[in-house]
């Protein structure tokens, strides 16, 4: 069975489909079958999560005195987070498997006190940041089409969850996120030491030795300048600047000829094949565990 094709002919699937009735498709055609290239995936997942811990209240719960795992097993963790949403992004949020990982999900965040607000605003780096940070270097890979359905694959989320006040519509998402943001970014020690850790994280999962040294820089290059600020993030040189806006524009700009994996599965790049295959209790934080 041929599992690979031109992105183009991916692209042209999604197009034929529709963002409101189609939007779970969708978002996997697009977050995991067409952008999900584990680099790309890893980077923007970094710097997700390095905006949530910019709140404090968000990084004391998740450093819990420097015994969580984000920063004790920061990689684990990473992958972990990540295989969740493959699981929501290949099956849907109503399916029988996505229903199981969402009440996993609950299962581990009703161990901490949690804000509905905190955990609004991961809604929101989840649906708005893939974009906002390929745009803002230059060059976003996703249409129109994708972010509404994109938008609406994870609110679905957020309401399977359980989180209220969701805004209306992406747009209206954006406002609050940028609100909520001015009003509740700051720095913290606990924000600092996650946000070394993801860098640590990212450096030695997706760089090459010889440019482990320029993580943090790179990092800085596709970070809001709020967001370094709060992490005391260096300013990149320019030259590390434009070689990732470079990056960014090669690898949209070639994404019509691209071959693409069909099959292509969060869940197996960052679980299976370092993990092996684990039912949602396997995953994730447990009570007295690191």
């Amino acid at each position: 069975m041929v599992t690979h094709r031109p992105g183009l002919l991916v692209s042209r699937r999604i197009a034929s489909l529709d963002p409101v009735h189609d939007a779970d498709q969708i978002s996997r055609l697009s977050l995991v079958v067409l952008h999900g290239h584990p680099a790309l995936t890893y980077a923007l997942f970094t710097v997700a999560f390095m905006k949530q811990v910019a709140v404090p209240t968000m990084a004391r719960t998740l450093y819990r005195r420097g015994n969580g795992d984000i920063v004790r097993a920061t990689a684990l963790r990473n992958d972990d987070t990540i295989v969740f949403f493959g699981h929501l992004l290949d099956h849907g949020p109503d399916s029988e498997v996505g229903t199981a990982w969402i009440q996993r999900l609950n299962e581990i965040h009703a161990h901490f006190p949690i804000r509905n607000d905190d955990s609004l605003y991961t809604l929101a780096t989840l649906a708005l940041a893939p974009h906002a940070i390929t745009a803002s270097l230059g060059r976003s890979p996703f249409t129109q089409a994708e972010l509404e359905a994109q938008w609406r694959c994870w609110r679905r989320v957020a309401q399977r969850q359980g989180i209220t006040d969701i805004p209306a519509c992406r747009d209206l998402l954006s406002t609050w996120a940028s609100a909520y943001e001015h009003a509740e970014y700051a720095p913290s020690p606990e924000g600092r030491a996650i946000s070394a850790s993801l860098v640590e994280a990212f450096a030695e999962r997706v760089l090459p030795r010889l440019l482990r040294p320029l993580a943090d820089e790179i990092i800085a290059a596709v970070s809001p300048p709020a967001l370094r600020q709060v992490h005391n993030l260096p300013e990149p040189r320019q030259i590390v600047q434009r070689t990732v806006r470079s990056a960014i524009g090669a690898y949209v700009a070639c994404t019509p000829v691209r071959p693409v994996r069909l099959d292509r599965s969060f869940v197996t790049e960052f679980g299976v094949k370092r993990h092996g295959d684990r039912r949602p209790a396997e995953v994730g934080y447990r009570h007295g565990s690191i």
